[in-house]
Parts: C-alpha cells; sequence; structure tokens
C-alpha cells in the first residue's frame, strides 16, 4: 500500500499499529501461551534457525509474543543467544547464557547488562550462520511490517549488513529469499507475531528492510 503523501502514510501505519495492538491484547494469557509454543515450533522447524549457529531475539514485553520458548529452546540446541540493550536511539546484542542473565531496562523491559557482544563473539568465529527474531506490531502477507515506531531493527538491520559488507545478505533480506536456497547467506530474518496481527496489505517504503519470513501459530510467510 503505497500512500501519496508522508503524512497520510504516518496517519494510516499510527491506526493500523494501534488496531493490531488492541487486537494483540485482547488475546487471553492462555491463548498467547499456547500460540507462542506454536509460533516456536513453526520457526524451529525452518532452515534458517536449524543451520544458525547463533540466535538474536527480542526479549518478549506485555503481549507480545512470548520467546522465553524459544530461548529455552536455542540453548538446549546448543546456539550461541543473543539479547537486545538499548543505548539511546541504537541497540546492540548481547549473549546471554540464562534468563538470570537479563534486568529491566528500556521501557522496563528485560536486556542483558552487558557482556560478550555480537561483534566480538563474531570475531572468535570462523564461519557464522544467524538468524535475527524480530517483533512488530502489524504485518502484511508480502512481509511489510509496522514497527512501534523508534525504528531499532531498520537501524540495527541496515548497520549490521552494510559493516560486514555482505551484500548478497542484504539484497536477500529485503527480497524475502530463504536461506535455504541460499545456504551462503550469513545472516536471516524472522519476525514473529500472532495471526491477528497480519493483514492483507499495510504501508511501505522502499526502504524498509522486510523479514525473510513472518511466523505465525497458524503459517509462515515467505516469498
Amino acid at each position: 500500500m503505497r500512500l501519496a503523501g508522508a503524512e497520510e502514510q504516518a496517519a494510516e501505519k499510527k491506526r493500523l499499529r494501534a488496531a493490531a495492538l488492541a487486537k494483540r491484547d485482547s488475546l487471553t494469557a492462555q491463548q498467547r501461551n499456547n500460540y507462542s509454543v506454536s509460533i516456536t515450533k513453526n520457526l524451529t522447524s525452518l532452515f534458517c534457525y536449524r543451520e544458525a549457529d547463533a540466535v538474536l531475539t527480542y526479549i518478549s514485553f506485555r503481549s507480545e509474543v512470548d520467546t522465553i520458548p524459544l530461548i529455552e529452546r536455542a540453548f538446549a540446541d546448543g546456539k550461541a543467544v543473543f539479547a537486545p540493550k538499548v543505548y539511546g536511539k541504537e541497540m546492540e546484542f548481547y549473549r546471554i547464557f540464562s534468563q538470570s542473565d537479563l534486568a529491566a531496562g528500556y521501557r522496563g523491559i528485560l536486556e542483558p547488562a552487558g557482556g560478550l557482544s555480537l561483534d566480538e563473539w563474531m570475531g572468535d568465529q570462523s564461519s557464522q550462520k544467524i538468524l535475527i527474531c524480530m517483533p512488530g506490531t502489524a504485518f502484511d502477507r508480502a512481509r511489510h511490517r509496522i514497527g512501534y515506531g523508534g525504528g531499532f531493527y531498520d537501524r540495527y538491520l541496515s548497520r549490521l549488513l552494510h559493516q560486514k559488507e555482505d551484500v548478497e545478505a542484504s539484497a536477500y533480506t529485503q527480497t524475502g529469499a530463504d536461506m535455504e536456497e541460499h545456504p551462503q547467506l550469513k545472516f536471516s530474518t524472522a519476525a514473529l507475531a500472532y495471526d491477528c496481527q497480519i493483514f492483507e496489505e499495510i504501508p511501505w517504503e522502499s526502504h524498509d528492510i522486510r523479514p525473510m519470513c513472518v511466523v505465525t501459530e497458524k503459517e509462515i510467510l515467505r516469498e
């Protein structure tokens, strides 16, 4: 959905964000728990998860898809797990080894105190494949995403891919190609959402970075 004016687009994003959050908040705790378990099962069945050496994931807050089952599964599968820490308008990912490594931070969201950063970890590895799991408020069936308005993930992904000079990964992240078809890719991205957060079409801009897939309790949206 390409809207003509910036103000019109911002207003429509705000409306859809509010509508999606209202739907998400209306789910019962039992529904969110059941759906989150199904979403974790769907995600961990994917090639991009199975082949990942490290999983970077947001720490769930309020009515978001619960990422604790994913984190516990990644620990059990022997993967390195990283969580984000916010610094002003930027964020960095730090390795965690258990939930006890997390404490309330930005807006009360749990985050690591510090420790080994992703950059430091990658510097010690000869070959790594990384899965980045991101949140969002609303998505469409073409995998366009509306976040919370802070732009943290768009900035982080742009910086990470540019920093690593992984031009192919950047291109595939934006077109949605699957890592199974392109196993040379170091980075893959997946958004986690409930089915109620999926719309047929939402406003988007050409510079937005789409996740390779959007995983819900009912389906996996990918190109």
